[in-house]
């Protein structure tokens, strides 16, 4: 192990290097030292291309780095570790330490996801798979659930120093490990932090004049922001395109990284700014997206938590990103508001909705501390609940961020509005409401829905007749037969016909099939 701000340097020498950043001396936020980022581009001049460079810290310190790291590696993943036994200290308990994955560019990506995997839990009431697979069980790998960018299964510890924990590093050595791997382990010193904000807020804002709330308003957020008067709302929540190229009606989600961030960072001010002393920002975003938000918040807000919204509601066959980053601030200037909010079920139970009525019924109900980790709410699966958005949030997040963060009467203000969910969270719950949305089909879907307040209908949709599912089980079958994969020419004509239907090639109902030949 190197315990160094400085590393010795030889080029290309590194497969995986595991960089344990030290805990920021000030509270509040940071930007890098010079000693920071010499260190850092040590790790990345001494590593091979292809190789992984890792970097565990606490989440208010790390973003600094990834923006850095980001600008000569390529980003993979903030690994969200659910480890820390820590009292809770504000409106959730801090159990959330990063873990950022970088990639040298010039060799392949390899990780070990096939061969390191998580035993599959099963609900302590119902036995079922913990994970709710959406009639998908058939593709459960007999070995394991496969990782994915939230590790739930470590053990929760006191954390006393900023080395990175053993099981961690122990993880990390078997998702890199290959022959004539070289890895190193580097741990930096504890560096004095450099505060990075501006100026501090006046106690007294005026309010929201010359604003109409509870009212979706028809325009650019940007613009918007701008005239707005300092101090408007009590709690801000974004979620903003992922610039993922999705098919939203009116926008353009393709856009360039930078112009994306440079749009980004005009609305994050201008929220930050219309902000009352003591109201909360929430941003949610994709991580690779969120640690550039987190830079810029720091410099005007107070920092409480990165959370990981552990959303994934699918199964998937390698390490795959099932978090969004969920940013939470307050402005400098007044207390903020923390209000007491259920508790969340033990992580030992499922979410299916027969199990959470049955055993309650029979007092089998355990509870936890809410934390820093978002495991009990899920993205909306069914189009039967669903409005006609590609990104529609569930309503029982935006109750949570609202009954934690305000009080009745309070603003608030959503600059992407969609279909309506927070203002119809917030009317339920006695807040008023400020939305814009550029989209005029968003506009009208979130005002009809704010004009029927009543319960969202469920609305049944037909099975279709032909079923992955059905062809799935067929080729599982076949290949336990064969004892590899078929090829088209062993499969029955009339599922070829099926899959040449239902899949957009064939290999992509194939490789469904592979959990079966695993050894």
């Amino acid at each position: 192990m190197m315990k160094s701000t400085r590393m010795r340097v030889t080029p290309d020498r590194y497969d995986t290097i595991v960089l344990s950043t030290s805990r920021a001396i000030a509270s509040q936020s940071v930007t890098l030292t010079d000693e920071n980022v010499q260190l850092l581009n040590d790790c990345v001049a001494a590593l091979r291309p292809g190789g992984l460079l890792f970097v565990y810290g606490q989440p208010a310190r790390l973003p600094p780095y990834a923006v850095h790291l980001a600008r000569q590696l390529t980003f993979k993943y903030w690994i969200a570790l659910d480890i820390a036994d820590a009292p809770r200290t504000g409106a959730l308990k801090p159990s959330h330490l990063g873990l950022l994955l970088f990639w040298k560019p010039g060799g392949k990506f390899q990780i070990n996801n096939t061969t390191v995997r998580v035993p599959h839990a099963t609900c302590a009431a119902c036995g079922k798979p913990l994970k709710d697979w959406g009639g998908k069980k058939h593709l459960m790998n007999p070995t394991g659930t496969a990782l994915a960018d939230v590790w739930r299964d470590l053990p929760r510890r006191e954390i006393h120093e900023h080395v990175i924990p053993s099981d961690v590093l122990a993880r990390i050595q078997a998702l890199t490990e290959r022959p004539g791997m070289v890895f190193t382990q580097v741990v930096e010193d504890a560096v004095p932090a450099v505060a990075d904000r501006g100026p501090a807020a006046p106690s007294r804002s005026p309010r929201t004049a010359g604003i109409p709330t509870n009212h979706i308003h028809h325009t650019d957020c940007v613009s918007f922001l701008d005239s707005c008067p300092p101090g408007s709302f009590d709690l801000c929540f974004a979620d903003p395109p992922y610039n993922l190229a999705k098919l939203y009606s009116d926008y353009d989600d393709a856009r360039a990284a930078q112009e994306y961030l440079a749009w980004c960072d005009r609305w994050l001010t201008g929220m930050a700014r219309a902000l009352k002393p003591g109201g909360a920002l929430f941003v949610l975003n994709l991580p690779v997206w969120a640690i550039h938000h987190a830079v810029l918040l720091h410099r005007h807000l107070e920092f409480h938590h990165w959370i990981a919204w552990d959303a994934l509601s699918e199964p998937r066959g390698k390490l795959m990103p099932a978090h969004y980053a969920l940013l939470y601030y307050t402005k400098p200037g007044s207390p903020p508001t923390r209000n007491p909010i259920p508790p969340p079920a033990a992580p030992t139970y499922c979410l299916r909705a027969k199990c959470i009525r049955e055993r309650k019924a029979a007092g089998h109900d355990q509870k936890v501390e809410l934390s820093d980790i978002w495991f009990d709410i899920h993205r909306i699966r069914h189009k039967r609940d669903r409005d006609h958005h590609p990104c529609q949030l569930p309503e029982k997040l935006m109750e949570r961020i609202i009954t934690m963060t305000t009080k009745p009467g309070d603003v608030v203000f959503d600059p992407f509005g969609g279909t309506g969910t927070t203002a119809i969270v917030a009317k339920q719950l006695g807040r008023q409401f400020v939305l814009t949305e550029l989209d005029p089909d968003y506009v009208r879907i979130a005002t009809e829905r704010l004009a029927s307040s009543g319960p969202r209908a469920r609305v049944a949709r037909p099975r279709a007749a032909d079923s992955k599912r059905e062809v799935e089980l067929y080729l599982q079958k076949l290949a336990q037969t064969l004892k590899r994969l078929p090829t088209a020419d062993e499969i029955a004509p009339m599922m070829l016909e099926k899959i040449d239907r239902l899949y957009p090639y064939r290999s992509a109902a194939l490789k469904r099939c592979r959990v079966v030949l695993t050894p």
